[in-house]
């Protein structure tokens, strides 16, 4: 947010009625968390899941607040007839995309954004990396900042000297990517794939295809974007990209070859040479890649960011060695087409070794949760798993089920709602070699087992 802008600018592009205000000042930046507001800032009162910024007006003025975004049936009783500086708007959720939309039109630079089932957070720090090689100032989403709060503070936060904006779109329900991509307005962006993800909302994987066409909604015709050859429903997202008039752009599958700690593959008719071993990121590297060539850099230029790129993504299929044994952290979130995708790669990486699965819930699948809990299950036997430790509620029956319908020993897997517990029993049948992944949704928090054992 390089511009300054003052309240009567603010008070035209989010239609908020000023109170106690000069128009004519000017805005000194703004925060959305009452216990880290600073002296002068507007503070939004954002509702979210849990909370309602409405609730901490009180402490937003005590810390220095400048000036409040608020619905004006919101703010306490006790609060409404005090005269403090307050922009009155029907709704402050809104007013923030509404900021960050004008924002973005000021900057000049590109926006490259990325969605999709999985991957996209891996895809998406791909993708910054090799940015950063040629502009330190490349600005990419923090963390999972993907959803309707998350994004308009990411273009907010942005630098508008960088050269390239990297934007991660999620979404849980129909309209979301669409209308997000209407505010980041994407001069390029990749599709990582179309898996069962959020399914309690999108229903099945044609509305995720539905949804993650959505990306469109915000691109200038003759823009390109990058898909997986294999894509689900292709057709679904072919047809929405040619009613947009976007330009697909497929890669394949690659194979890599090892040259010690270093790895080589084929691209673009060049050799390229990364420290990426895992191959479900070397996919989203060949993505980041066939988007910037389409963007025009070169290829001499691409192997160069390529052969410097670093990767570490806590908590995304983190191989970490314990010593003795190896563990595969890959806690930040899960869905069956991911779990699928990281027990192949785990077989493929380690198919020598004795492979353990400790595992939390998938959250969000609906009425297929057993269903698909099930097919994870019997994945795992399929993979060569020969134990699995299932920690949390229901949802671990239902992966025990699947467990069993593949064929693997009732003995072998169990169930435990106990942090001390599941811990304890897995450090007495832990054996040198093993590989362990720890997977699960958010909300599974499978992380406090990792630091656990760790």
């Amino acid at each position: 947010m390089a511009k300054l802008y003052t309240f009567g600018e603010m008070r035209q592009i989010i239609n908020a009625e000023l109170e106690h205000i000069d128009p004519d000042s000017s805005i000194n930046n703004f925060s959305i968390d009452s216990r880290v507001v600073k002296k002068g800032e507007i503070f939004f009162c954002i509702k979210g899941e849990n909370t309602d910024g409405h609730i901490y007006i009180s402490q937003a003025l005590e810390r220095g607040a400048g000036a409040i975004v608020a619905n004006p049936e919101s703010i306490p009783e006790t609060l409404r007839k005090n005269e403090f500086p307050r922009l009155l708007v029907a709704d402050p959720n809104l007013a923030l995309r509404e900021w960050a939309a004008e924002v973005r039109t000021n900057f000049k630079g590109k926006v490259l954004a990325v969605t999709g089932s999985n991957g996209k957070t891996s895809t998406k720090e791909i993708l910054a990396g090799l940015c950063r090689y040629f502009d330190p100032n490349a600005y990419a989403t923090p963390g999972n900042f993907n959803n309707y709060i998350g994004v308009p503070l990411t273009l907010l936060d942005a630098p508008t000297e960088a050269r390239w904006w990297i934007i991660e779109i999620g979404s849980n329900n129909f309209g979301e990517i669409a209308e997000l991509s209407e505010i980041v307005r994407p001069t390029g962006g990749i599709i990582t794939n179309i898996g069962e993800s959020h399914l309690e909302f999108l229903l099945n994987t044609i509305g995720v295809a539905q949804e993650k066409s959505g990306l469109f909604a915000g691109m200038a015709p003759g823009s390109k974007v990058i898909i997986p050859e294999s894509l689900l429903h292709l057709d679904i997202v072919e047809e929405n990209a040619k009613k947009a008039g976007v330009e697909l752009i497929k890669t394949r599958q690659i194979t890599e070859e090892s040259k010690g700690e270093r790895h080589t593959f084929q691209l673009f008719d060049a050799e390229f040479e990364t420290s990426i071993n895992n191959p479900l990121f070397l996919q989203n590297l060949v993505s980041a890649l066939t988007l910037l060539r389409s963007e025009g850099l070169s290829v001499p230029e691409l192997q160069q960011a390529t052969a410097n790129l670093e990767l570490g993504v806590k908590g995304r299929f983190q191989q970490i060695n314990m010593g003795d044994w190896f563990l595969i952290d890959d806690t930040y979130n899960a869905n069956p087409s991911s779990f699928q995708s990281v027990l192949e790669n785990m077989q493929k990486i380690y198919p020598n070794n004795r492979k353990i699965v400790v595992c939390g819930k998938m959250a969000e699948l609906g009425e297929q949760s057993r269903e698909l809990h099930q097919q994870v299950g019997e994945n795992m036997i399929k993979n060569g798993v020969k134990k699995m430790f299932g920690f949390g509620g229901e949802e671990i029956e239902f992966y025990l089920e699947g467990w069993a319908k593949g064929g693997g020993n009732p003995e072998s897997a169990k169930h435990f709602t106990d942090l001390e517990e599941i811990t304890k029993s897995f450090k007495l049948q832990l054996k040198p070699e093993d590989v362990v992944l720890v997977k699960g949704s958010r909300s599974a928090q499978m992380e406090r087992f990792v630091e656990k054992i760790k």
